[in-house]
């Protein structure tokens, strides 16, 4: 009888077998420019849930194709968006995840259309095709405040509370605890100036709390020097020991509305 029961099983299908059947999610990570998944901290949390199974997207909005710099020697335009590019897939490999999602929108340009419509019309496509349960994306302080990373926010989050994406679907911000951001600039770690003029946000308000790995911490580290273009050696360093501060924990802020119905402000 047994064996029998044996010789069933063998005949079902293999996904009727797997045991992780319907767990797995699609996460998707959508930031402004190439590097600004480093630069958020999100990376190793891309690591993570890559390596566990999950199919993990980093979709970018722009080119970024006015971000030179001299240490790199290439010029704006085209020459610069193609090594972007290229560094963005060398970044996702690394990471583990899926090929980047390049929107290919001009740098710099995503507040200056007046109802924000380009970026909405390519998002929108891009959720209705690989239909994500999980969304990450910049905080309203857009980390220090980038009107490119702040459109983007904007724009992310008026496609979720649409309400027309799957009802499992859910949102978070990334964002840097008060606390650690505190400690950083106190303590003088950091030359470059983004990293001390960021907007942190109340540990309060960061109830998600992801527990990375160290082998995904240094996947993540490995991928920041993908984007190379972006970086010379003394901002390399730098912008690691940022992603270390955190002592491999992500914050994330969730989306949340009103868990019930009120009708009075003050009670």
């Amino acid at each position: 009888m047994n064996l029998f029961f044996i010789f069933l099983l063998l005949l079902l299908p293999a996904s009727r077998l797997d045991k992780h059947d319907g767990s797995k999610k699609v996460i998707m990570a959508i930031f402004a420019h190439p590097d600004d998944e480093a630069v958020t901290n999100v990376s190793s949390l891309l690591a993570r849930y890559a390596r566990e199974g999950h199919k993990v997207y980093l979709v970018i909005a722009t080119k970024g194709e006015l971000g030179t710099n001299l240490h790199a020697g290439v010029p704006a335009g085209d020459s610069l968006a193609n090594v972007r590019a290229r560094e963005a897939s060398c970044a996702c490999n690394t990471l583990g995840i899926e090929p980047p999602i390049l929107l290919g929108l001009g740098d710099g340009s995503l507040s200056k259309s007046f109802t924000q419509e380009p970026i909405h019309l390519k998002l929108d496509s891009v959720f209705k095709k690989y239909r994500p349960n999980i969304i990450i994306t910049w905080g309203p302080d857009g980390g220090y405040g980038h009107m490119d990373h702040r459109t983007v926010h904007t724009t992310v989050t008026d496609l979720y509370q649409s309400g027309e994406m799957g009802k499992d679907t859910k949102l978070f911000y990334a964002g840097m605890p008060t606390r650690i951001w505190r400690q950083w600039t106190e303590q003088k770690k950091g030359r470059i100036w983004i990293y001390n003029k960021w907007n942190p946000v109340a540990e309060k308000y960061l109830t998600i709390r992801i527990k990375v790995s160290a082998d995904d911490v240094n996947k993540a580290i490995t991928a920041l020097y993908c984007h190379w273009s972006q970086f010379p050696k003394e901002e390399m360093e730098e912008t690691s020991r940022w992603m270390k501060s955190t002592n491999d924990t992500i914050y994330l802020r969730p989306f949340l509305a009103a868990p019930k119905i009120s009708y009075d402000l003050v009670r």
